[in-house]
């Protein structure tokens, strides 16, 4: 029986000690991160998570003090959570379209509004309050903007392309306006700033017209300052809204919302397509020639043509769209360059695929030729067959490129030059065709 006892004396030994090792639970402990630190944690009931864009908590506890305390020689935090680096709160915005000027006076909406209706390649700019939480001032503070189609940037974002980089698949790029890239701005518009007086004042922030430039400036704790973006479109997709943020290029962070507060945001303009084909004067010199015929919007009337000189006229064809991969534009004949007898002065040899010199495309057996040119140095994949000035392609039943655009344009012309040449072997008679040319945006 004794043995027994003694037996039964050690086994309540070990439990206890194992209960005992849980003792830590209740010490205080430092837990760090990149972004923040939780000094000091005395939790008296263990919670679950919680996330943010800057830091994750998990199995949190409470407090057992929580209050914070402040005075303009000190900052007192007593909570739990201690950040070590700047921290910016994106807060108030508004958009404005006198970006020409320093400070905008021309709002395109009241404060947090998003504007509607923004046409392609207009230079805007944008004014963002950034709050510092958490009493540590920063230098060589420098923002750059990012840009979704996703409120919540589930997309990780675009940053806006650099102004000397920027091309129709940019789609946001920064633009030149009033101010000096990260010099100080002289006034502060929004509702939430500190004050900011011909460059002086805690809620003064910095222009930017580029987002990989370096800064000197300063956003010093507890303080909100204004800063402004000069931005364009430039290959955005029509009638669709795209959000903003700014990123703090020091942190590598995107600024987090403030709560309440939500993300600067704009809608493009509808689908729109303007063409116009105009007549040109005679004695115009272009792609390599000068015209002798005057040109009209709807004909080209070339009269008595000579024996064995050619003879030139020419349209220009105008088009601006917002069509985000641009355009082409495609030429065909109704029919050929017929004569009432049923004659016809006869296309020449070269194609639109393969253009050619007017002597060797004109061939020596012709008793006329007809033909054309396009001005479009560049069309559809890159291709550079029209670029020579004397390159020339016959006009066909079939519609064939003569024009091309990659992205969105704002009266962007391209010359159409005719050429007709009768020679001693050609029959009179008066000889008429019909052309047709067709616009094709790519939105």
């Amino acid at each position: 029986m004794t043995r027994i006892i003694k037996n039964c004396r050690r086994a309540l030994t070990l439990l206890m000690s194992v209960f005992l090792s849980c003792a830590p639970l209740v010490s205080a402990a430092d837990y760090t991160s990149a972004n923040f630190m939780i000094r000091d944690s005395q939790p008296e009931e263990i919670g679950g998570a919680a996330t943010s864009t800057s830091f994750s908590s998990l199995f949190s506890g409470s407090d057992i003090a929580n209050t914070e305390a402040s005075s303009t020689n000190f900052a007192l935090n007593s909570g739990p959570m201690f950040f070590e680096t700047f921290v910016g709160m994106s807060q108030k915005w508004r958009w404005y379209d006198d970006a020409e000027n320093e400070t905008p006076t021309t709002p395109l909406e009241d404060e947090d509004v998003s504007p509607t209706n923004l046409q392609s390649q207009n230079v805007i700019k944008l004014r963002l309050s950034i709050a510092e939480k958490a009493y540590i001032g920063a230098g060589s503070v420098k923002f750059r903007l990012q840009f979704s189609k996703f409120s919540n940037f589930s997309d990780g974002g675009t940053y806006v392309a650099e102004e000397a980089n920027c091309g129709t698949s940019s789609q946001w790029c920064y633009g030149s306006g009033g101010g000096v890239d990260n010099a100080v701005i002289s006034t502060a518009l929004l509702s939430d700033p500190d004050s900011c007086v011909a460059s002086v004042g805690d809620g003064c922030g910095t222009h930017n017209e580029s987002g990989t430039t370096t800064s000197s400036f300063t956003h010093s704790a507890s303080t909100t300052k204004e800063y402004e973006f000069t931005i364009q479109a430039d290959g955005a997709t029509p009638n669709t809204v795209y959000f903003f943020r700014a990123f703090d290029t020091g942190g590598n962070i995107p600024v987090p919302l403030s709560v309440g507060h939500s993300y600067p945001n704009i809608s493009t303009s509808g689908t729109s397509l303007s063409f116009t084909i105009d007549g040109i004067a005679s004695s115009t010199a272009t792609e390599g020639v000068t015209t002798d015929i005057d040109s009209f919007p709807d004909s080209v009337a070339f009269g008595t043509l000579g024996i064995g000189t050619p003879s030139t006229a020419a349209h220009r064809l105008t088009i601006t769209t917002n069509a985000t991969h641009g355009y082409k534009i495609y030429a065909f004949q109704r029919q050929g360059l017929l004569g009432y007898a049923a004659e016809e002065i006869s296309p020449i040899t070269a194609t639109n695929e393969i253009p050619a010199a007017w002597t060797s495309a004109c061939t020596g057996g012709a008793a006329g030729c007809y033909g054309y040119h396009s001005g479009e140095d560049v069309l559809a994949g890159g291709s550079t067959r029209f670029a020579a000035n004397d390159t020339y392609a016959q006009f066909t039943s079939t519609p064939k490129e003569v024009a091309y655009n990659a992205g969105p344009a704002t009266a962007k012309t391209t010359d159409i030059v005719y050429k007709v040449e009768a020679r001693s072997l050609q029959a009179a008679d008066t000889y008429e065709s019909s052309l047709v040319y067709i616009v094709t945006p790519v939105f």
